[in-house]
């Protein structure tokens, strides 16, 4: 199977993109609904097999890009890969979602005999390295790839589990940052991988939500690690990161507008016209159809609604707006309600003239 450019479109996703960064009028504005495992009974491709055959890895991003014709397609190695490959375990089920094994970091002692992942050596990075070769040649000239490296913070949950992680922040801080710290080099090891491959970066960080650790120890434990790999991400790939934030952030936008983001893609229960008129100035804003009560459980009708509404907001931010879903569609969602996001994408996001 070939990756091919939609049908319904007059441009590829990177002649849009090029366009829009030209100042030169496009087609529609671009759209990314986030579908993660949805893929999977979308191609046939199993759950597994989605994580750990390259193959077949492609094989699931081409088919879905090809029905759906939407303007990024995000690879891993994500959070899950690179809690892997530092030693850490998921449990990957016949059906329904992979979730995380006994946390690894037990003490932190263990710390001592752990490395840095080395994209160029770890076989469990090197899975994801073969899927981005397979690729960078079907979506050559086609559309934009990223990789997703995932958010420090929630690499460093899933290596000591979220309770013990949250309450080491303040009985052993200094622990803490030395796990961020091994997480890091090992997120920016991937990111030189990409860079390889003319990939931009994807990330998201959802156990970083300030619902769960606050403003100032997202400040201490988040702030810096986060800027520390979006520089060095846009010095490596001369692209800026895509970042996806869960939860209600509105008390740390002030440090989310400090990184270098291509955009920054927000939960559905954000103010979309707040954020616009707070953080559009300054950020790219993507978001945030609801991808629960308006895609898998709303009809036609109710997504057409949701597309537009967001699409009416969200061109007004002045540095640039992509239509998304607030988090990932369910796997379970029929293939269809995408099919109606496009369609509505493609219908309500028509621009005859330059939006951003």
């Amino acid at each position: 199977m070939k990756l091919q450019k939609h049908k319904a479109d007059q441009m590829t996703p990177m002649e849009r993109r090029t366009a829009i960064r030209e100042g030169r009028d496009y087609d529609r504005i671009p759209c990314v609904p986030f579908m993660g495992e949805f893929k999977c009974g979308l191609s046939g491709v199993s759950v597994w097999d989605f994580w750990h055959d390259p193959k077949k890895m492609a094989e699931a991003e081409i088919a879905a890009f090809n029905r759906y014709g939407y303007d990024r397609i995000v690879i891993g190695p994500n959070t899950r890969g690179i809690t892997e490959a530092l030693g850490g375990r998921f449990i990957y089920p016949q059906k329904g979602l992979p979730f995380s094994d006994k946390p690894l970091i037990q003490e932190y002692s263990q710390l001592d005999d752990i490395e840095s992942a080395d994209a160029k050596k770890n076989e469990r990075i090197l899975t994801f390295a073969r899927e981005a070769e397979i690729m960078a040649k079907e979506a050559e000239g086609i559309v934009p790839i990223e990789v997703s490296i995932g958010g420090p913070f929630t690499i460093a949950s899933n290596l000591r589990g979220v309770e013990l992680l949250l309450r080491d922040c303040r009985k052993y801080p200094e622990e803490i940052h030395g796990l961020l710290r091994l997480i890091t080099e090992s997120q920016k090891s991937c990111i030189d991988m990409a860079a390889e491959f003319g990939f931009g970066i994807a990330m998201a960080d959802p156990v970083a939500n300030p619902a769960l650790i606050g403003p100032k120890m997202y400040e201490k434990f988040v702030f810096p690690y986060t800027k520390e790999i979006t520089d060095y991400a846009l010095l490596k790939t001369n692209e800026r990161v895509s970042l996806h934030m869960c939860g209600k952030t509105y008390s740390i936008w002030k440090y989310l507008c400090q990184y270098e983001l291509n955009e920054l893609s927000l939960d559905n229960i954000i103010d979309l016209e707040r954020a616009v008129l707070e953080l559009g100035n300054e950020i790219p804003i993507a978001g945030n159809v609801d991808p629960v009560e308006v895609v898998m459980n709303g009809g036609r009708k109710e997504i057409c609604e949701a597309v537009k509404s967001c699409i009416e907001i969200g061109k007004k931010a002045k540095k640039g707006y992509v239509l998304a879903t607030g988090c990932d569609v369910p796997d379970t969602t029929d293939p269809q309600k995408i099919d109606w996001v496009m369609e509505a994408a493609r219908e309500y996001g028509k621009t005859g003239e330059r939006t951003i």
